[in-house]
């Protein structure tokens, strides 16, 4: 019994990502992460940008100012944005995210009232 719900479960979650994978937004954003990872400039500037998270994180533990390491992240984000490929890349990463959120979202709710 349980087995056999575990698979329909996972079938489902299936579909849904199958869904999520044919959508228009996703396969666009495939495409621009495509093309991003092929410009050197932002690729430059986003490793850098983990660079600097990286050396946040060991500066946080160490208690030590990171304000001019979080200015520099700015700055740097501040380029990339001003790159239309990369705003488009982000504002479809956003929409993504708000898509799982919204089907995170739904299953909570359906789960709830199920069982309450």
């Amino acid at each position: 019994m349980v087995k056999s719900l575990s698979n329909d479960v996972l079938e489902k979650i299936d579909e849904i990502v199958k869904y999520i994978e044919e959508s228009d937004t996703y396969i666009r954003y495939k495409e621009i992460e495509k093309k991003l990872e092929k410009d050197s400039d932002v690729m430059v500037k986003i490793n850098k940008i983990k660079s600097i998270q990286k050396e946040i994180v060991k500066f946080e533990i160490e208690k030590k100012d990171v304000s001019l390491l979080e200015r520099e992240i700015d700055d740097i984000l501040k380029e990339l944005n001003t790159y239309p490929i990369y705003q488009e890349y982000n504002y479809l990463f956003e929409d993504l995210n708000n898509t799982f959120q919204e089907i995170k979202f739904i299953i909570e709710n359906y789960l709830n009232n199920k069982i309450n």
